[in-house]
């Protein structure tokens, strides 16, 4: 079983732009707020933020961490939405890009043309959205995931909430990394029909991909789900809990399987996620039923047994303590097309 797509499937990842810019020196812009990204996607429970600088050079500042410059090629992501300033150069007084943000018309992209007619850079500035925020994934992401592209090979750099650069990951040029960018900017460009599917799904594998190059190389001692995937015995059982969420599942029998004592999987368990395995399932279990109910013609009694509930009123009550909500109800909420009251 690999956890972190059967994560992503549940919780439905999707992505797209916000618009393209073209912005020339002196500019500064800040980050949209919080009731402007609410807006972006609804019913979206998380929301990433990304931007793609195609061409030029900038610097970005974000409270608490350092200031970072990007140049031609490079990718920020926050994986938090963390307010945010870019600049043309440090010190350039900045307003907020909802003031200046041109309104697209229907399926096209807005353009953004703005700044003090010096030096030229442009972006790809967009978002990534989840259905349902599954809180052991995105608490282990950083605030912030840099992608460098220098001469053909890329790096990726994780910077924590706490300033520090948790991860630096190096790869060869010719990577996906060049490829999936080359692809976004060109389909940003062209305007061709399924051009808004294509940056959907260009931009989902570009955060899935950069996710998974940090996973894989964070360093000792790192907590999280993400460690935790990486973890021996940890990672062996919670691919057995989501291979089977339905099963009788004990820590006894979830140890055994992992290969470790009861004692040793429920101390290493709650020191890398913060939780124990058995919150931890129940928790997911609510996920994939929540899941569950956004697709047609699905009981609650069957729901309640597909995610291990021996019945229909335990299910009832788990659910409600979790989600704040019955099923039922939460499953009527979730089929309507209409947008969820802010």
């Amino acid at each position: 079983m690999d956890v972190l797509s059967d994560v992503l499937r549940v919780v439905r990842l999707s992505g797209a732009l916000f618009f393209t810019a073209e912005l020339s020196a002196p500019w500064a812009l800040e980050s949209p707020d919080a009731a402007s990204l609410a807006s972006v996607l609804p019913n979206a429970e998380c929301l990433a933020l990304f931007h793609v600088l195609v061409e030029g050079e900038c610097w970005v500042d974000t409270a608490g961490h350092p200031s970072v410059q990007l140049h031609s090629g490079d990718v920020i992501i926050y994986p938090h939405s963390h307010p945010h300033i870019m600049r043309s150069a440090p010190g350039v007084s900045s307003v907020p890009i909802n003031k200046v943000l041109p309104t697209g018309s229907g399926d096209q992209l807005s353009q953004l043309n703005y700044g003090g007619g010096g030096i030229k850079s442009r972006f790809l500035c967009g978002y990534l959205g989840c259905d349902q925020r599954f809180a052991p994934l995105v608490g282990a992401l950083p605030t912030m995931l840099l992608v460098r592209n220098r001469n053909g090979v890329a790096s990726v750099e994780a910077i924590r909430r706490d300033g520090k650069k948790s991860a630096d990951v190096r790869q060869s040029g010719g990577t996906w990394l060049n490829t999936t960018l080359g692809y976004t900017i060109h389909e940003a460009a062209s305007f061709r029909p399924g051009n808004t599917a294509m940056l959907s799904r260009l931009t989902e594998i570009m955060f899935l991909n950069i996710v998974r190059e940090y996973m894989q190389q964070l360093p000792p001692g790192e907590i999280g789900w993400l460690a935790g995937i990486q973890d021996p015995h940890v990672g062996k059982a919670l691919r057995l809990m989501h291979a089977e969420p339905a099963r009788r599942w004990t820590v006894e029998q979830i140890a055994h399987e992992a290969g470790t004592s009861r004692s040793a999987l429920a101390e290493r368990f709650t020191e890398l996620l913060g939780e124990a395995p058995m919150h931890y399932l129940a928790t997911w279990r609510i996920h994939l039923a929540r899941q569950l109910l956004c697709e047609p013609a699905r009981s609650i009694p069957d729901i309640a047994v597909r995610v291990g509930y021996e019945s229909e009123a335990a299910f009832g009550r788990a659910f409600k303590r979790l989600v704040g909500t019955p099923p039922a109800a939460w499953g009527r909420a979730a089929k309507d097309p209409r947008p969820k009251a802010s």
